[in-house]
């Protein structure tokens, strides 16, 4: 019975800290903003855009229209929601 406890215990303190380091993923700094220009990786292609909202807890919303070939890349939509941890920042915005 202890060693189920002492078990429970190391299972359940593993879970706390796995889950502590993934909410930890993205600092904060490391967030786009609004008018930043990402780039990140959807069904093969590379793509880019401008962040137009980050009211989502872990994503941004973003527009795609930015990109020269944007109408060549038969995309279905115009806007995006990328995850904090699946784009990188090209250019964050003039301030």
């Amino acid at each position: 019975m202890a060693d189920e406890n002492i078990s429970k215990n190391l299972v359940d303190a593993a879970f706390k800290k796995k889950n502590s380091e993934e909410e930890q993923k993205v600092k904060e700094e490391d967030k786009a903003t609004i008018g930043d220009i990402i780039t990140f990786q959807k069904d093969g292609q590379q793509l880019e855009a401008v962040v137009t909202s980050v009211n989502l807890q872990n994503s941004v919303v973003c527009d795609m229209t930015i990109m020269e070939d944007f109408n060549d890349r038969n995309l279905d939509f115009e806007k995006t929601v990328v995850a904090h941890t699946n784009y990188s920042i090209k250019k964050r915005r003039d301030v």
